[in-house]
């Protein structure tokens, strides 16, 4: 009798514990995951509003040509997270960079960061890219406004292995891991470099399709998917999706 009332008071003991560890691993994962994406937000809008300062500054001084290389060279090399500083484009293809930046484009004015940046005044993110030197960025860019005649379009570029680095810098959760995806199902920063830009219903990984379903219906709430703790939050201003999560295991 002993025995049995002892094995109960332990199953039961085992069972009230396992519900609460797993409930404040869930609290902390959503916690983690919620502020993951709200630094890197923090990030996006950091570098985004010194490129707009830099933009802004153009625009209220009018710099000559001559001027305006000595701003462009001044900012390569100022910032790790765009080490080539900004550049500038004009409508006849003309490109304008930093002399150390080695910055080249057969044909700017059919590039993505023009493309997209002409269509807006204030600066904003493209979507993801290889760029001309086969490195996967976004950009950020915008009209610019100099007091030329020609349309010309100013931008600077982030790498998304940098975003990688920031992406799993701010993890919170011990053991938990997080990788960033376009709406698109697209990978756009993983430790796994080799998978940036892989689309997650083409990998032969059943937990990576069971995120691209759960990316497609727009479903986000945190779940147990193949024997993972996971939690998804969407990236706002961009069409970017936080992906977090812990082995079930470790839990």
């Amino acid at each position: 009798v002993v025995i049995i009332i002892m094995a109960l008071l332990v199953g039961f003991s085992y069972y009230i514990s396992r519900r609460i560890i797993h409930n404040y691993s869930r609290n902390l994962l959503n916690s983690s995951i919620n502020n993951q994406a709200n630094q890197i937000e923090a990030w996006l809008n950091e570098n985004l509003s010194s490129f707009q300062m830099v933009k802004q500054a153009i625009e209220k001084t009018k710099p000559n040509q001559q001027q305006m290389q000595g701003i462009l060279d001044a900012y390569c090399g100022f910032h790790d997270n765009y080490p080539q500083g900004l550049y500038i484009a004009d409508e006849n293809g003309h490109l304008m960079s930093a002399a150390g930046a080695g910055k080249t484009e057969a044909d700017p004015v059919q590039s993505v960061w023009y493309q997209e940046g002409i269509t807006r005044w204030h600066m904003g993110f493209t979507d993801a890219y290889t760029n001309e030197a086969g490195e996967a960025v976004i950009s950020a860019s915008g009209i610019l406004d100099d007091g030329s005649d020609a349309v010309k379009v100013i931008s600077a570029d982030l790498t998304l292995q940098r975003i990688s680095i920031i992406v799993n810098s701010f993890i919170e959760m011990e053991q938990a891991q997080a990788f960033l995806v376009n709406d698109d199902g697209s990978v756009l920063a993983h430790q796994d470099h080799a998978l940036i830009f892989k689309k997650l219903d083409e990998l032969d990984d059943p937990f990576m399709q069971h995120i691209a379903d759960k990316i497609v219906e727009q479903d986000y709430h945190l779940s147990e998917i193949d024997q993972n703790m996971t939690a998804m939050v969407p990236i706002e201003g961009t069409e970017w999706i936080l992906v977090s999560y812990i082995p079930t295991n470790v839990v």
